[in-house]
């Protein structure tokens, strides 16, 4: 996928940037793709610190 172009979600059709609708199935093609690089590794981030605050705190709060 290049910068200059979205794939639709539902036909998987190449679409200019700047379209709102996508040219082959009518479609409004997302601002942000879910499958894009950025949005795996800011939900890989937000859980790793998740699962780092839950050990941190059963550390303290379990019984020794």
């Amino acid at each position: 996928m290049s910068q200059n172009s979205k794939k639709c979600l539902y036909c998987e059709v190449e679409n200019d940037i700047n379209n709102e609708n996508c040219s082959h199935c009518g479609m409004a093609l997302p601002t942000k793709h879910p499958h894009d690089k950025k949005t795996k590794i800011s939900f890989f981030v937000k859980a790793f610190w998740g699962i780092v605050i839950f050990c941190v705190i059963m550390v303290f709060y379990l019984p020794r």
